[in-house]
């Protein structure tokens, strides 16, 4: 699913797919019109509450300055770039084969189950949120199974979100909570990603720097009726328009077989244009508007790890909520797409700065893409 997202709606046993189309018509297009009319619960209420069990990260062990990548790939390292980017090294794999994509996936996977106490039996779907392109090119091929298999859920369905920047880790919250809410039959899920970058492309934008991508994964079990880390919300946006902001031009229809032939390309004019951090401040009012919680309520913010430029923006839009654990993450790891979240929430609740009740709002402006907003309350 690329660069959109949709909020599994409400069962409305009167008219089900009438209510469905209006929620889609409503979170996904963003097309508010006073004449239609929602028999369904209000979204933010959920049968049962589902929370976060537990959370882990696989990274490799290796780590390249972010000088070294910049010699690497031919591109002037300016003090300007460097104090804009704010990101002094990226973790990179060592082209072992248990440091593919799939494989740190897997680790994450398996990590995270043993942190939860959760048999790999009791998994009742795993969910997907990868970005970058995987092993496999063509034709074109997911990881979820592989996770599905190797960790031992075979009892399982999979699902796989791809897309949208950072913004796909929230996309794949939101979908899985309500599933788990809403589904009598499904209890427990696992969340995991694994993305390698693609060689050659660590900058984003050398023209320009906009961020340095870094390698890892991550993953995530969910369960109705989880005793904290209650996931309350998320508030999604999408602008068909801006898909090709940040994309790899022609993908394995022009490069097939050799990974090494990609390249991600940034509209770099219109990615600075994109009112990010107003867009997400007000899907924020939004969503805490339909939650009963004001701003104030909020302890905290979680953004992606893309540059210091990016944060200070975020920082004023959030009122100087967003937390130590995003600089301190980004500038020893870089941008690590959708693993950023796991692990900004992983450091987060071990630094002891959140306490149980807490609200914390995770926010990401996908590239321009797709916008997500979620709230957490610990």
């Amino acid at each position: 699913m690329a660069n959109s997202g949709i909020l599994f709606p409400i069962a409305c046993p009167e008219n089900p797919d009438q209510a469905a189309a209006k929620l889609c018509t409503r979170k996904v297009l963003h097309v508010d019109n006073a004449s239609l009319q929602y028999p369904c619960a209000p979204i933010n209420l959920m049968k049962e509450p589902v929370g976060i069990l537990a959370t882990a990260c696989h990274l490799p062990a290796h780590k390249c300055t972010v000088k070294e990548l910049f010699q690497e790939e031919g591109i002037n390292l300016s003090s300007d770039v460097a104090a804009r980017l704010g990101i002094e090294q990226v973790p990179i794999r060592n082209g072992q084969a248990s440091e593919t994509a799939s494989n740190m996936a897997v680790a994450a996977g398996r990590e995270a189950l043993q942190r939860a106490k959760v048999d790999p039996m009791q998994v009742d779907v795993v969910v997907e949120y990868s970005i970058m392109p995987q092993e496999y090119l063509v034709p074109v091929w997911n990881m979820s199974n592989k996770v599905q298999a190797e960790v031992g859920a075979t009892k399982s369905f999979v699902v796989g979100f791809s897309g949208g920047g950072s913004s796909n880790f929230m996309v794949a919250l939101s979908a899985t909570a309500a599933m788990l809410s809403e589904n009598d039959s499904m209890k427990t899920a696992l969340l995991v990603t694994g993305d390698a970058t693609i060689p050659g492309n660590r900058v984003l934008n050398p023209a320009d720097p906009v961020t340095v991508m870094g390698d890892g994964a991550s993953a995530v079990v969910l369960q109705r009726g989880a005793p904290g880390s209650v996931v309350i919300d998320t508030e999604l946006w999408s602008d068909g328009n801006n898909h090709d902001i940040c994309y790899i031009p022609g993908g394995s229809l022009i490069h097939p077989d050799d990974i090494n032939l990609y390249r991600m390309q940034l509209d770099k004019v219109r990615y600075d244009a994109f009112p990010k951090g107003e867009t997400l401040r007000r899907m924020t009012d939004k969503l805490l508007e339909r939650a009963g919680i004001k701003f104030s309520d909020v302890a905290c913010v979680l953004c992606s790890n893309i540059s210091s430029q990016d944060e200070a923006a975020m920082q004023q839009a959030f009122e100087g909520k967003v937390s130590p654990v995003c600089a301190s993450n980004r500038e020893s790891h870089g941008h690590l797409q959708g693993t950023d979240f796991p692990l900004n929430y992983l450091s987060l609740i071990e630094s002891g700065s959140v306490k149980q009740g807490d609200y914390v709002l995770g926010v990401s402006h996908g590239m321009g893409a797709t916008a997500a907003v979620s709230l957490l309350r610990c």
